[in-house]
C-alpha cells in the first residue's frame, strides 16, 4: 500500500506542483467568461446599417417593409419579457406589456412595457434595437444610387457620414405583380433581404385574399390569433402544476454533466497516456519497476491522476457554487428561482451517480490508456493504437448531441446498455426517471466489463512495462496471414 501511495503522490504532485496546472485551472473559468462576454459584445456591437427603398409600384410597399422590420425587433423584446414574466410568475401582466411595445415603432415602447410588467431591473440601452434603418433615397434609380452603395459618396445622418448599405428597387411586373431588386456590396448579411421578401409575401397574399372576398380586417384578426398553451405536470396539484424554467433545468444539467464527464475522462486519460510514454522513454518506468510491483504502479498512476481530476472538479465546482450564491443575492429583487436552479445542480440524485460513473468510466478507460502507453515508445506509435479508443469515446458524445431534445428515446435506451458508453449516456437519462431495472442492469454490465478490462489491461501493462510486448507485436498480430518481407525476416521485423 505504501508503494501505491508514493506513486500516486508522485503522479499528483508532478502535475499540481507546477505553474502550468494552476494557470490552466484558472484559465478555464476565465476563458468561459471571456467567451460569454465576447458573444454579448459581438451581438451588441452589430453595426447600424442604412438602406433605402425606391418604390415605383405606388402600392405603399415601403411602409410594409418598415412594419416587417419593426415587428422583428418587437418580437425579440416580447420574447425576452415573456421569459422574465415566467420567472416572476407575472404572466397575467404580459398583455399590457405587449400592448405597450406594439404601440410604438421598433423598440421605443420597451420602457413602457417594462413598467407595465413591473420588472425592478433596467434594460441596457441598445438591448433591443433595429439594425436596419431606412433613409430617404438620395437618387431615383440604381445608377444614381451606385456611388452611395460603393462608398464613393456618403449620407449625412445625425451629423455623421455613413455609407448606404443596400438599396431596394420595387417596380410593377414579375409573376405576382411586383418585381423586386436588392442591391448591396455585402454578400453575407441576409436579414434585410429576408425582411423585404416577407413584407412582399404578406402583402401579395393579402391582395390575393382580398380578391377572394376576405377583407384586411378579417385577415388581421386571423393573424392575431396566437393561443398560449400552458404546460402542466400531472405530478402536482392544480395550483402548482405549471411547468417553469426551474423544472427544465434538471434535464439540461444532466446533459451538461454527461458532456463534462466525457471531457474530464478524455483529458485525464490522455494525460495518463502521455506520462506513461514519457516515463518509458526516459527509463523512469524501469526505476519504478525496481522498487514496486507492476500492479502497484498501475493503481498508483490511476489514483494520482484521479486526484488531479478531483482537484479540477472541486475547484471549478467551488467557483460555480460561488457564482450561484452571488446570483442568488442579486436575484432576490427579481424573484428569479436561483435557489431552485441550484437545487437541481446540486441534487444528490445527480451528483452521486455522476461520481460513481466517473470512477468506473475513468478506471475502464484509464487502464486501457495505460496499457497502450506501456506498449509504445513514442507518441507516433501510440496514435495508431489510440484511434479506435478515440472513436469509441466519440460515439456517446454524438449520441448525446443527437438526442438532446429526446432523452427518453428508444435508441438512447438501447445504447445505454453498451458498457463503454453507459457512464455518459446514463447521466443524460437520469432526469427522465429510467426504470430501476435499467439502472441496476446497466450498472452491473458496466462493472463486469470494467473488471474484464482491468484484468486484460493489467496483463498488457505488465508485458509492455517489462519489454515483452510493444506496438510492433500488436501490429504483427493484425497482419492476419500476410506474407513476411524476406528482407526483414531475419531481423524479426
Amino acid at each position: 500500500m505504501r508503494a501505491i501511495y508514493l506513486i500516486a503522490r508522485r503522479e499528483y504532485l508532478s502535475y499540481v506542483a507546477t505553474w502550468g496546472f494552476w494557470l490552466s485551472l484558472l484559465s478555464v473559468p476565465l476563458i468561459m467568461g471571456a467567451f460569454a462576454g465576447i458573444m454579448i459584445l459581438a451581438e451588441n456591437s452589430q453595426p447600424t446599417r442604412y438602406f433605402t427603398i425606391v418604390d415605383e409600384t405606388g402600392l405603399g410597399l415601403t411602409e410594409r417593409v418598415d412594419r416587417e422590420l419593426n415587428e422583428g425587433v418587437q418580437e425579440q423584446a416580447i420574447t425576452f419579457l415573456r421569459l422574465v414574466a415566467e420567472q416572476m410568475n407575472a404572466t397575467d401582466r404580459l398583455p399590457a406589456a405587449e400592448a405597450a411595445i406594439r404601440a410604438e415603432p421598433g423598440a421605443e415602447g420597451v420602457p413602457e412595457a417594462v413598467a407595465a410588467l413591473g420588472v425592478p431591473v433596467s434594460i441596457p440601452e441598445g438591448q433591443f434595437r433595429q439594425n436596419f434603418i431606412r433613409v430617404d433615397a438620395p437618387a431615383g434609380d440604381i445608377e444614381g444610387l451606385r456611388p452611395y452603395l460603393l462608398g464613393e459618396r456618403t449620407l449625412s445622418i445625425d451629423g455623421d457620414d455613413v455609407q448606404l448599405f443596400a438599396a431596394i428597387i420595387l417596380r410593377p411586373g414579375g409573376d405576382y405583380g411586383v418585381d423586386a431588386e436588392y442591391w448591396s456590396t455585402n454578400r453575407t448579411s441576409q436579414g434585410l433581404k429576408t425582411g423585404v421578401r416577407n413584407a412582399l409575401r404578406d402583402f401579395l397574399r393579402g391582395e390575393a385574399l382580398a380578391e377572394a372576398g376576405i377583407s384586411q380586417t378579417v385577415l388581421d384578426e386571423i393573424n392575431a390569433i396566437n393561443p398560449e398553451v400552458q404546460e402542466n405536470s400531472p405530478e402536482r396539484g392544480r395550483a402548482t402544476a405549471e411547468v417553469g424554467i426551474a423544472d427544465r433545468i434538471p434535464f439540461i444539467v444532466g446533459i451538461v454533466f454527461s458532456i463534462g464527464l466525457w471531457m474530464v475522462i478524455f483529458s485525464v486519460t490522455n494525460m495518463l497516456l502521455t506520462a506513461m510514454i514519457e516515463e518509458k522513454g526516459n527509463k523512469i518506468l524501469e526505476t519504478l519497476l525496481a522498487t514496486a510491483r507492476y500492479h502497484e504502479i498501475l493503481v498508483g498512476k490511476l489514483l494520482g491522476l484521479a486526484a488531479v481530476s478531483a482537484t479540477l472538479m472541486l475547484a471549478w465546482g467551488g467557483l460555480g457554487s460561488g457564482g450561484i450564491v452571488g446570483l442568488q443575492a442579486l436575484a432576490v429583487a427579481t424573484d428569479v428561482p436561483i435557489a431552485e436552479i441550484a437545487a437541481a445542480v446540486f441534487d444528490p440524485g445527480l451528483l452521486i451517480p455522476a461520481i460513481g460513473y466517473f470512477i468506473v468510466g475513468y478506471v475502464m478507460f484509464g487502464t486501457v490508456y495505460l496499457a497502450i502507453g506501456s506498449l509504445c515508445d513514442t507518441l507516433q506509435e501510440a496514435q495508431s493504437l489510440m484511434s479506435p479508443m478515440i472513436l469509441i469515446m466519440m460515439v456517446p458524445f454524438v449520441i448525446i448531441m443527437s438526442t438532446m431534445e429526446n432523452p427518453d428515446s428508444q435508441f438512447l435506451q438501447w445504447a445505454s446498455w453498451v458498457p463503454l458508453w453507459t457512464p455518459f449516456l446514463m447521466m443524460a437519462r437520469l432526469q427522465t426517471d429510467p426504470s430501476l431495472f435499467e439502472i441496476i442492469g446497466t450498472s452491473v454490465v458496466m462493472l463486469v466489463t470494467a473488471m474484464v478490462i482491468i484484468s486484460a489491461a493489467s496483463y498488457i501493462f505488465r508485458q509492455g512495462s517489462l519489454g515483452r510486448a510493444n506496438a510492433s507485436s500488436i501490429r504483427k498480430l493484425l497482419r492476419f496471414g500476410r506474407v513476411a518481407d524476406p528482407v526483414n525476416k531475419g531481423s524479426g521485423q
